[in-house]
């Protein structure tokens, strides 16, 4: 494929190999299925920084002409478009071509199209594999057990109810529920103080729609959970990564820094247990954030999903616990206890904000299921959420040391990893000298998945990181699982060469 750079034209560079490339696809001298070299070997062949050649792939991404796909490379796609009439109005009323959707996308959207962790998903599954990717805990009997009895209490007790609306901001009574779960927990708020949501990530969205415009920055922990920067970056924020230091403790100094030159509008921080690392947040570093906070008056967005999930010792209290002064919105959600089908959470914020987000809640949704929340209130009040959670404690921790102990058994030279003490996640750090991509193909032929880590960093990971769902497989299939991703390892090791590329961003429904 010869590509001809004309660096005195007032074209940028990028564009006209996106041209080039386009012409040839549209012309059919490229054909559906052909791979494109790789950005680097490109670059190299043009003497060009790699990036140009990224940015014109990406442009040929958003308009449906070429997609990436792991193990596999750029790839040229069927399409609609010709020389002759692409973007053109035809006058045959009598069969009209379906409309071509991709190029309207946003470039965003165009953006997020594209999706490592979709395309490990993807992979083709042996029938025995064993999964330690997706971040949801595993259903459990006797959960289901009862709330199918408080179901069919529900629809013959208040048949005349639950399918009404509810409030935007939530029924009271559950409200009051999750008001008397935070005071537990060291949290005493009113509910006036509380929206019920349709999970966390709603939470998220909301907070983004509500403070952040083109151009701000946000204060994310390095790694943190993707979902939460691909939130951020949607609203046009920047998100700028807070290193820990060697023990995985945030760095203050590096942090108070970040706060005094960029003035953020808030800083995303999961203290317990986190996703994806399982890291746990010191209480004095917990305090020591809030007081810069108050310093910088700068808000701090707290999650925690994972904080009622400790495998020995209660974790600190949230941080929203030590907040006097409004500082603190504390979003919480029952997603990754109960099941990823339960889409309710929660935020507790100061008045003045919540107001706001009462109203573009209502623009999004109206409000969050009533037969849900009704249901989630019967379960709390009657103790079936406090019962689930002793056992699933017991059920985890021993899956967590299985896990931690099949690694002492199978661990490549250079894995390192630190025993979690609470959640769902164990973050391993990969020797030097893997490929990332091989490993990826390399596993799922062994019939195992994982998700990798780069997506979960603002910046470049200094190193390979996976992480590993310890709490849904199967506590026998474990052992076998972790032998099989070593053994994936092992196999990435002697693949091709490191390349260095970080690998793309991407979503699944359920991380």
């Amino acid at each position: 494929m010869n590509i001809i750079i004309d660096r005195a034209s007032p074209i940028p560079i990028y564009l006209q190999i996106k041209q080039q490339i386009r012409d040839r696809i549209v012309t059919g001298l490229l054909p559906p299925g052909y791979r494109l070299p790789p950005e680097r070997k490109l670059a190299e062949r043009l003497d060009l920084n790699r990036s140009t050649v990224l940015n014109a792939y990406h442009e040929l991404k958003a308009a449906g002409l070429v997609e990436s796909f792991v193990g596999r490379g750029t790839i040229v796609l069927e399409t609609e478009e010709t020389d002759e009439g692409a973007g053109e109005v035809t006058d045959s009323a009598s069969a009209p071509a379906p409309l071509y959707w991709k190029p309207m996308l946003t470039a965003k959207a165009a953006a997020e199209s594209s999706s490592l962790i979709r395309d490990l998903l993807a992979l083709p599954k042996r029938q025995d594999a064993v999964s330690f990717g997706v971040g949801v805990p595993l259903p459990e009997p006797e959960l289901l057990e009862e709330l199918q009895q408080m179901a069919g209490r529900l629809f013959t007790e208040d048949r005349g109810e639950v399918m009404l609306h509810s409030p935007v901001e939530g029924r009271a009574s559950l409200r009051q529920a999750l008001c008397d779960r935070m005071r537990d927990r060291g949290i005493r708020c009113p509910k006036e103080e509380v929206i019920v949501l349709s999970g966390a990530q709603q939470g998220l969205d909301l907070i983004a729609r509500t403070l952040l415009s083109p151009g701000d920055c946000v204060l994310a922990e390095e790694p943190t959970y993707f979902s939460a920067l691909q939130t951020f970056r949607a609203a046009g924020a920047t998100v700028i990564g807070v290193p820990v230091d060697e023990d995985g403790r945030l760095r203050l100094d590096a942090m108070e820094s970040l706060l005094r030159s960029y003035r953020p509008k808030f800083i995303y921080v999961i203290p317990s247990y986190q996703n994806p690392s399982g890291r746990l947040m010191d209480a004095s570093v917990r305090e020591s954030l809030l007081h810069l906070a108050y310093r910088y008056r700068t808000p701090i967005v707290e999650e925690d999903p994972y904080g009622e999930l400790a495998y020995g010792e209660k974790s600190p209290l949230p941080i929203k616990a030590m907040d006097e002064h409004a500082h603190v919105l504390y979003i919480g959600t029952f997603s990754k206890l109960l099941g990823p089908g339960m889409r309710i959470g929660w935020i507790a914020a100061p008045k003045p904000i919540l107001k706001v987000m009462g109203r573009m809640k209502q623009l999004n949704d109206l409000h969050t299921n009533s037969v849900a929340q009704k249901l989630l209130d019967a379960a709390l009040r009657e103790g079936a959420v406090d019962r689930h959670l002793a056992r699933i404690r017991t059920l985890y921790r021993a899956r967590r040391d299985e896990m931690c102990a099949a690694l002492k058994r199978y661990a490549v030279p250079g894995m390192q990893w630190d025993v979690p003490m609470g959640g769902l996640f164990l973050w391993l750090r990969l020797p030097g000298g893997v490929n990332v991509q091989e490993l990826a193909v390399r596993a799922a032929d062994r019939g195992v998945d994982y998700i990798p880590g780069a997506p979960f960093f603002a910046e470049q990971p200094k190193g390979s990181y996976i992480r590993l769902n310890f709490a849904r497989a199967d506590i026998e299939r474990i052992g076998e699982g972790i032998r099989r991703l070593c053994a994936a390892v092992e196999d990435a090791m002697e693949g091709p060469e490191v390349t260095g590329e970080r690998e793309q961003e991407g979503t699944i429904p359920i991380v």
